[in-house]
């Protein structure tokens, strides 16, 4: 009985002796492992922890990974990259071009307008003048119009471009930080632009954390990465 007891002392304490070699690579440093995976027992099953190429995951789906986040303040970038001075000289090239385009129609309306402020008013003449004055001031909005759309068609185009450089620098530091994920924001205490309540709803909408902890705001190292200042 007394050997039996003995036998069983030792086992146990062989069994212990090799999970806690299995789990402390270092008594002192309190490091735990290396080890396959973690079994978490519960009520509606087992959970099996382990490291899916360097990350932790609890199943074989991308959705069932811990994924890393950080957040960026895309308008600071994006308003500095718009200050670029190729794309100044592309919208001053178009601004020449559209007065050029429109300025002949301007000064013939303003010609017709000065020939009719010098007609009697019973002048049958005056007829045909506010029927040419018409046609030119229709001519003119359709000319503001595509002016208008070749200005907008531009600052998309401009933006687009501006968008791709910020995501290629995004990635960039994404990797140098090991960061999975990268959610554009607003910061919660950020001031608002003045404006009307669909410019306000829309940035508060924009505000998509209300709350992160330090750190996982990667804007300033996005910038330095793009060249650009901390405004």
């Amino acid at each position: 009985m007394k050997n039996n007891t003995i036998n069983i002392a030792i086992a146990i304490f062989l069994f212990i002796a090799v999970i806690t070699t299995t789990l402390m690579s270092n008594d002192r440093t309190g490091v735990l492992g290396p080890t396959d995976s973690v079994v978490l027992a519960g009520s509606d099953g087992d959970v099996t922890i382990k490291n899916n190429d360097g990350r932790l995951s609890w199943g074989d789906k991308k959705t069932s990974t811990v994924w890393s986040i950080g957040f960026m303040e895309t308008g600071k970038a994006l308003s500095q990259l718009l200050k670029a001075e190729h794309f100044i000289e592309d919208r001053d090239d178009l601004e020449e071009e559209l007065l050029g385009t429109i300025s002949e129609t301007r000064s013939a309306l303003e010609a017709v307008a000065e020939e009719a402020k010098n007609l009697e008013p019973d002048n049958p003449k005056r007829i045909e003048i506010r029927q040419q004055w018409e046609r030119l001031y229709d001519e003119f909005q359709r000319l503001q119009k595509i002016g208008a759309n070749a200005r907008s068609v531009l600052m998309a185009k401009q933006m687009q471009e501006s968008y791709e450089e910020i995501v290629e620098a995004v990635n960039v530091v994404s990797e140098r930080m090991n960061i999975d994920i990268v959610l554009r924001f607003i910061p919660p205490d950020g001031e608002f632009d003045q404006g009307n309540p669909d410019s306000t709803i829309m940035q508060i909408r924009l505000r998509t954390a209300l709350r992160l902890p330090e750190g996982i705001d990667i804007t300033n190292e996005v910038l330095a990465e793009l060249g650009l200042d901390d405004e």
